[in-house]
């Protein structure tokens, strides 16, 4: 039973964060709530109707080609206007015909067509979700705001697949899109309800941007190519680990046996559970070190786990346990990557770049989606198996993490 002071110090514990915060913080967990399933599942369910790898691994191609034109539009609306308002309704409503389309989709071309609109969804949508939260955090430090934010959705992620999976398997196969529908709604009955104050809410904080006194920084940081390149290595990362593993696992490696897909779901269940556990911890935590320090623990982690994910193709009965770690180690990157990567990419970027600079961030998901899923696709339709990827993803993150390693901002 929940005592009364439990609850107080929660509400308490909640409302230090101004309004504006809490706001977006709602917005992106049902954001988050509604793309879960979708994400994590979609993959499995399309393979289900007999779609190849490589037909599932095109659709998220195109999705992200797609985000990459909502992308560039969206960063630059995002600098002439500085408002977040439209671009997260367009989002909302785009979202809800991608999810009508794969629900009615029994072939490749609706699934494609339906990957496209998920496509420009995400595309409106991340920029603006992410533009919003440093214009709203205020007195809070921008990292901490990010990790607040990132927290919620790592809840949304683990509720939409936990929920997800359990609908699929009991209820009705694509129920993943009609909670995603319901998500969409209720984000824009928040925007709409909302919409006065968080308009004035970012222009009073866009005038003191105006002020050459706040205009300190000019120019792009030195570091930011090999700050983007590594962002990039680690979204390729997490790419193959949402689409790619699930099918990965399903087929089997080598010489370790393929898994049920209740299994598959099991495991991806534990590591968003991690997630969702150590994602406010390790932010905070990364908040109190050098803005380059999470990136840099996020390669490690993905560089080990990656290794560990190429071992177990080699292996039957202790795979399950080196799956399982690789996945503790994929939470740990992911939790301090996640807050990390929005707020270095925010500071690197020029007074008057912010939005494009979070176009770019989102666009470097975007990427990791348009490389990951299409090569693996066809690498795992030739040879069954994945184990070249990981061992490939697990090279790439280390040489990078070394490059990295003395750089300081």
């Amino acid at each position: 039973m929940i005592s009364p002071n439990s609850l107080e110090i929660s509400k308490n514990w909640w409302i230090q964060f101004p309004y504006h915060l809490r706001l977006i913080t709602k917005i992106r967990f049902y954001a988050a709530f509604g793309a879960g399933g979708v994400i994590y599942l979609t993959s499995l369910i399309f393979n289900n109707l007999g779609l190849s790898a490589t037909d599932i691994g095109l659709g998220f191609t195109i999705s992200a080609i797609i985000g990459t034109l909502t992308r560039l539009f969206t960063g630059n609306y995002l600098n002439k206007t500085g408002k977040i308002q439209f671009p997260i309704i367009s989002s909302s409503m785009l979202s809800i015909a991608a999810s009508l389309c794969l629900i009615f989709s029994r072939d490749t071309f609706f699934y494609i067509i339906g990957q496209s609109l998920v496509g420009a969804a995400a595309g409106i949508y991340w920029p603006a979700a992410e533009f919003g939260v440093p214009y709203f955090c205020h007195p809070i430090e921008t990292r901490k705001a990010y990790s607040l934010v990132r927290s919620s959705e790592a809840l949304g992620i683990f509720l939409g697949v936990f929920l997800g999976g359990y609908m699929t398997n009991f209820l009705y196969s694509k129920s993943i899109f009609i909670n995603d529908i319901f998500c969409m709604i209720v984000i824009m009955y928040l925007i709409s309800r909302n919409s006065s104050s968080i308009k004035s809410n970012l222009e009073n904080f866009q005038k003191k941007l105006v002020d050459p006194i706040n205009q300190g920084q000019l120019k792009w940081n030195k570091n930011s190519i090999i700050i983007i390149l590594s962002i990039l290595l680690i979204t390729t990362s997490l790419a193959l680990i949402q689409v790619t593993l699930p099918l990965d696992l399903v087929k089997g490696g080598i010489y370790r046996n393929a898994l049920s897909k209740e299994i598959i779901s099991l495991i991806i269940s534990i590591q968003l559970i991690l997630l969702l556990f150590l994602q406010w911890p390790v932010g905070s935590w990364i908040s109190k070190k050098g803005r380059l320090y999470g990136l840099k623990f996020s390669l490690i982690n993905f560089s080990l786990a990656s290794f560990l994910l190429f071992i177990s193709s080699y292996l039957n009965i202790p795979a399950f346990y080196l799956i399982s770690f690789s996945l503790i180690l994929v939470s740990l990157g992911t939790a301090s990557f996640l807050p990390t990567s929005t707020d270095v990419v925010f500071r690197i970027a020029p007074s008057n770049k912010k939005g494009f600079a979070l176009a770019l961030l989102s666009q470097c998901f975007a990427m990791g989606y348009f490389f990951g899923p299409f090569i693996s696709g066809r690498i795992l339709d030739l040879f069954g198996y994945a184990s070249i990827i990981w061992l490939s993803i697990s090279c790439c993150c280390f040489i990078v993490f070394t490059i990295l390693f003395k750089r300081l901002f």
